[in-house]
């Protein structure tokens, strides 16, 4: 397991995960927080969305960490979702292949490299940057801010940070542990929280903060009806883009 160390005073942290191939989200944070001191991302870069090759070179080139979720590593190891061929399956199998039909085999090498947790020192902070476990699509639909202490004590406790930094979830939320505070800054491309904005996490003095992004999520839901999926499947992300339900 990396583990990274940057020694300058930090002014602004920016942390976002499950971006999913958005790029008017990824554009939109962008111009929102201007030359944030660090960026840490929290994988699945590509699946699901529109523009992987132009998610990926962004965040490869202005991210200053970065884990990989489910999708990049399917996508980057030329994984199939398995399972019994049901509507989730296919979706995936089909969205995971368009990422594949766009991005070069040193893109998809990149993906397949990305460590699956990292621990970064920043300013004297100990962030740990990782997935939920397991890390897989029904983890987008879990809620931190519901899970029971004692569950969090099980899962976090052993880790050494100050601040757990998770990706998977596209629900945001903010959890004390103990001494340690862990941040789900929610998914940045496909909000699953009832309301179609993107959210992400700031760490400034000391504190975290969960940001929603006003942005036109009609833009990446026409870019999906010119994909080469199945109608139903454009309809499905359509929605869900639209209306911040995963469901």
């Amino acid at each position: 397991m990396a583990r990274i160390k940057i020694t300058r005073k930090s002014n602004q942290v920016i942390i976002f995960g499950d971006l999913h191939a958005n790029w008017e989200a990824l554009l939109v944070l962008q111009q929102s927080e201007l030359q944030p001191y660090a960026v840490l991302c929290l994988g699945d870069i590509v699946g699901y969305g529109p523009d992987p090759k132009r998610c990926l070179d962004a965040v490869r080139n202005s991210a200053t960490y970065v884990i990989g979720g489910q999708h990049d590593r399917a996508v980057g190891s030329n994984l199939t979702a398995g399972g019994d061929g049901n509507y989730d399956v296919e979706l995936l199998d089909a969205t995971w292949s368009h990422s594949r039909s766009v991005l070069s085999g040193d893109d998809r090498d990149y993906l397949a490299s990305l460590p699956g947790e990292l621990s970064a020192e920043v300013a004297g902070v100990r962030f740990h940057l990782m997935r939920l476990p397991p890390d897989n699509t029904d983890t987008e639909t879990h809620m931190l801010i519901t899970m029971p202490q004692a569950r969090l004590r099980e899962m976090f406790s052993h880790i050494e940070a100050d601040v757990i930094l998770l990706g998977g979830p596209h629900i945001p939320a903010l959890r004390q542990l103990d001494s340690q505070l862990i941040v789900c800054p929610g998914s940045l491309g496909q909000p699953g929280y009832g309301v179609p904005e993107p959210t992400f996490a700031i760490w400034r003095n000391d504190q975290a903060q969960i940001r929603h992004l006003h942005y036109e999520p009609h833009v990446p839901a026409r870019k999906l009806s010119l994909l080469p999926l199945a109608p139903e499947h454009k309809l499905r992300l359509q929605s869900i883009l639209q209306t911040g339900k995963l469901d």
